[in-house]
């Protein structure tokens, strides 16, 4: 599997997640299966084993998250 870095996304890790959880900013769930963005939009809830984004339950293990990193909203 080949990554790409995306110039105004990057890969989420848990720490970011709350970071954007709690400014109200949205992210990109992406599905490695089906190759597609799955939901785009702000984190309803989260947890160490998932979030949940539009009302449905994405898990940590079979979903990557995309958004905006602490560090990237420091140089904005």
């Amino acid at each position: 599997m080949t990554l790409k870095k995306m110039k105004t996304k990057s890969l989420l890790c848990y720490s970011d997640l709350e970071y954007n959880r709690n400014l109200g900013l949205p992210i990109e769930v992406f599905c490695p299966l089906q190759k597609e963005t799955v939901a785009f939009g702000r984190i309803e809830a989260l947890s160490k084993n998932g979030v949940i984004v539009n009302q449905f339950i994405y898990p940590n293990h079979r979903f990557i998250f995309f958004g905006l990193t602490k560090q990237q909203m420091l140089y904005l």
